[in-house]
């Protein structure tokens, strides 16, 4: 398992701290406890046994279309 911070790439704000089996690829979908469905926006290894993940929030299609 690896840890894994999501952080706003905007602020640098930590928005969740997980363990995960992979870290997630860029473009890919992820659910946060704490901000539901992000899209990866890229990522950064800060060692080799932990990854930093930056995401922002991905709204729906039918949120969008209204």
């Amino acid at each position: 398992m690896t840890p894994i911070q999501y952080r706003d790439p905007e602020t640098d704000e930590i928005l969740e701290n997980t363990y995960e089996e992979t870290t997630p690829e860029i473009g890919q979908t992820v659910t946060l406890d704490t901000f539901g469905e992000c899209q990866v926006l890229y990522r950064w290894r800060t060692h080799p046994m932990a990854d930093v993940v930056y995401v922002r929030r991905a709204f729906s299609k039918a949120r969008s279309i209204a």
